[in-house]
This record gives structure tokens, C-alpha cells and sequence, in this order.
């Protein structure tokens, strides 16, 4: 059968920008692309304007125990839910903004710390992706890492970030039937569960 998840070779070269301009500068920036691309059959594609917003670069780890075989998650307020009129207290794994001079390992040491008071081992990439990409330009490196989970819980965040957060260990099985009954609805976090379940052979 022919592998049909060979990437098309892309280069800049094959995006024509006609305008890249800020729209809106909060907390992170709303930008509007006026663009075309090549198409598949090498022809160009109509002008089009996309608005993408975009905070940061990211680093995610999941703390894993093979001894407990558990995992430690964050419980903390997102505004996403506002937007649909919901209150939402996700379950999440540890994240944070790759900082200017920072690499993103060392921001998932540095969060895991952070967020959970949980000092991990050198993380393990597990990708680096787009979690929204028709309109969210975050990209986030995802790691899973070998760490000791035993007396890790209660709240922590840094009070000047405005950070509360609550972090609870739970068996992985747990994590995975979290991922199937809605209690997980962050697709990142859902991710690296379901990547853990099956690799969590690496760290043994």
C-alpha cells in the first residue's frame, strides 16, 4: 500500500505574504495574515486572510512514577469555558512559557517545580505540535519524565502569575479513564496520557 504520510517538501518559498499586521495586543497578540499559497497541483491559491492568535511558545510535561504507576496532574481555572458560558477547572498536565535564553526541558523542570513542587528527570519528547492551528499560533513541546511521586499534592503557583493550582497524583488508569468519561478535556493532556499508557516502558 503507498505511504500516504509522506509530508509534501514545503518551504516558505511556496507562502506569498502580503501583510502581516497586529490587531489586537493583550496578554498575547492577534495577528491578521493576508496570504496565498502554492496548491497541490502547483498553481497558487486565492488571496485569503486568516487571524491568528498566538501567547507563546510552550514547554508541557507529564510527571510519570513506574513505581506508583501514576501520574501527576494540575487542576486550575482556564477562561476558555467563558466563552461558551461554562466554568472550567481543567485538568491539565504542568505547563509554561518558553522564556527568552531558556530551552523547553528546562522549562518543564522549571514548572514542574513550580506547579507541583515535583522534581522530574530529563524529559522525553513526545512531540512538538500545534494543539489549534486553524486559528492559535502556540507551539508546545510535550515531554513525558520519570520523577517520584510520592508526597506530591496540594496547591502551589506563583501568587504574582496569579497562579492557583492543585496537583493530584493518580494511577495512570485512572488518568486513562479520565480521558474517556470527559474528566480530561484538554486534548494536549489527553494526548500524553494515551502516549504514556502505551510507552510507559521508557521508564522503567
Amino acid at each position: 500500500m503507498e505511504d500516504r504520510l509522506i509530508p509534501t517538501p514545503r518551504t516558505l518559498d511556496d507562502v506569498e505574504i502580503r501583510s502581516r499586521e497586529t490587531i489586537g495586543q493583550g496578554w498575547g497578540k492577534l495577528e491578521r495574515f493576508t496570504f496565498r499559497h502554492r496548491r497541490f497541483d502547483g498553481t497558487w491559491s486565492d488571496v485569503m486572510t486568516r487571524d491568528m492568535y498566538t501567547i507563546a511558545e510552550v514547554a508541557m510535561v507529564i510527571p510519570y512514577d513506574p513505581a506508583l504507576d501514576a501520574v501527576v496532574l494540575i487542576e486550575q481555572f482556564r477562561t476558555c469555558g467563558l466563552v461558551w458560558n461554562e466554568a472550567t477547572w481543567l485538568f491539565e498536565a504542568v505547563a509554561g512559557i518558553v522564556d527568552p535564553g531558556e530551552t523547553p526541558p528546562q522549562v518543564a523542570k522549571r514548572e514542574a517545580l513550580e506547579e507541583a513542587d515535583c522534581a522530574i528527570g530529563e524529559p522525553v519528547l513526545i512531540g512538538k505540535l500545534f494543539s489549534s492551528p486553524g486559528g492559535y499560533g502556540e507551539r508546545t513541546y510535550v515531554y513525558a519524565a520519570k520523577a517520584d511521586l510520592s508526597g506530591i499534592g496540594g496547591v502551589h503557583g506563583l501568587a504574582h502569575e496569579h497562579e492557583d493550582i492543585r496537583a493530584v497524583v493518580v494511577p495512570l488508569a485512572e488518568a486513562l479513564r479520565a480521558t474517556e468519561d470527559g474528566r480530561i478535556r484538554d486534548a494536549k493532556t489527553f494526548l500524553m496520557i494515551q502516549w504514556l499508557a502505551t510507552n510507559r516502558g521508557k521508564f522503567t
